[in-house]
């Protein structure tokens, strides 16, 4: 699920394959990276209708954006990255495990822990991508339980299913709104998991602390958790924690708080 710079970099001396996929902006990878490494953008990314046809449709785009690349080098583990562990790497590499791509990992400290290991970077050069409307075609066979449905988030009880809210607490309580957004607040049944809470100094805290923050927040090892944030991005960073914290029943609403918002007919509560 994660790899260090130390346990990459040995196992490449290993000979062993690496896909490295940087998912910063195109000209910082670009202007430096870890050599080899290609590019893909999965940041910008959203989708607007979180039923079961728009579902699909996101697994064709993830598809047509990330395939090519596993094509290219099919002996391969992918490893995605950012300068640290934000919300960027671990929603690429959420990209990769919906295709199906169990192997994929997310590379704990990023640029900035490769550098501070003492390891070169190079000028980026090769294949860059991104995950965006429409798709090129039909996804192949992908993972329907990381992902969850508007309807599937309404119908959570809190107790067996139950919303984690990821974003900061401001939102969450609904006293801050982003521009974007008609509606302030959280969806019903959520807990707060605030995504900055399982990161710290660009590396992801240990399963240990993270389970301990996650039992701290109201969030059973038994129960459905179904994350969402502001548009699908935090949500995976969040998504990744939990799993490493062996959380089993873990999925991303990827429409989040921007789509919930835009239909008036759903409930959402204020305060804390």
């Amino acid at each position: 699920m994660i790899i260090d710079v130390l346990s990459l970099h040995q196992r490449q001396a290993r000979g062993e394959a690496f896909l490295l996929i940087d998912v910063r902006e195109f000209a910082d990878w670009q202007r430096a990276t870890l050599p080899g490494a290609q590019h893909c953008n999965v940041y910008d990314y959203f989708i607007e209708d979180c039923s079961e046809a728009g579902l699909a449709v996101m697994a064709a785009e993830a598809a047509t954006a990330l395939q090519p690349m596993f094509t290219a080098y099919p002996n391969a583990t992918p490893v995605f990255f950012e300068q640290q562990v934000g919300m960027r790497s671990p929603r690429g590499t959420w990209f990769a495990w919906l295709l199906k791509r169990d192997d994929a990992l997310i590379l704990d400290g990023g640029v900035d822990a490769w550098i501070a290991a003492g390891y070169e970077l190079a000028p980026g050069l090769g294949l860059s991508r991104t995950v965006a409307h429409p798709p090129a075609a039909n996804a192949p066979a992908w993972n329907r339980e990381l992902v969850c449905s508007r309807e599937q988030v309404l119908a959570a009880d809190g107790v067996a299913v139950i919303n984690v809210d990821a974003r900061r607490p401001s939102e969450f309580d609904g006293s801050f709104a982003h521009a974007c957004c008609q509606r302030a607040g959280r969806i019903p049944h959520s807990q707060l998991l605030f995504w900055e809470d399982v990161i710290a100094n660009g590396h992801f805290l240990s399963a240990q602390q993270i389970a301990a923050r996650a039992e701290a927040a109201g969030l059973s090892k038994n129960a459905k958790l179904q994350v969402y944030c502001h548009r699908g991005a935090r949500a995976a960073t969040v998504l990744a924690a939990l799993k490493l914290a062996g959380y089993p029943h873990v999925s991303v609403y990827v429409g989040s708080w921007h789509e919930w918002a835009e239909h008036h007919e759903l409930p959402l509560l204020h305060g804390g």
